[in-house]
């Protein structure tokens, strides 16, 4: 079964317009660590002209780097160090670190978080899991479920 939806946002006046920001990203850390337990890889996307997040994911992790015209792709192993970036370091100044953070078991993306946290897409064990992440997600979520 997937489910996507996407979490309520909005931008300021006072920072990059382009940028969604969400009231808060209390609802990041259970997705996460829900997902994580049955992911093999991560893989965090960057634009180019984060330099800040990208020097930071790699002084912190032992990962393969691809760099592309405008994207920077990290694939990491799910490990003890990708688990803490994941769910410790996701948020500086209110402000999502990353554009997407895809969490992947054998090959297949289980877990897509895209537009800096505001968009998802994953693949769900059963229908129960469907009410708990109605719960954790910000009010007036827009979900699709099939």
């Amino acid at each position: 079964m997937e489910v996507q939806f996407t979490v309520p946002w909005s931008y300021s006046e006072k920072v990059d317009t382009t940028f969604p920001l969400t009231d808060d990203y209390e609802y990041w850390r259970p997705l996460v660590e829900h997902f994580l337990e049955r992911t093999d890889t991560v893989e965090i996307h960057c634009w180019n002209e984060e330099q800040v997040a990208i020097k930071e994911i790699q002084s912190v992790l032992n990962s393969s780097v691809h760099v592309g015209d405008h994207m920077t792709v990290f694939k990491i192993s799910n490990d003890k160090s990708a688990q803490d970036i994941l769910l410790n370091k996701y948020e500086k100044n209110h402000k999502f670190k990353w554009f997407t953070v895809n969490l992947i078991r054998q090959g297949e993306v289980i877990f897509h978080s895209g537009h800096w946290a505001t968009e998802f897409a994953v693949t769900i064990k059963n229908a129960e899991e469907v009410p708990w992440i109605q719960k954790i997600t910000p009010k007036n979520t827009d979900f699709l479920i099939y």
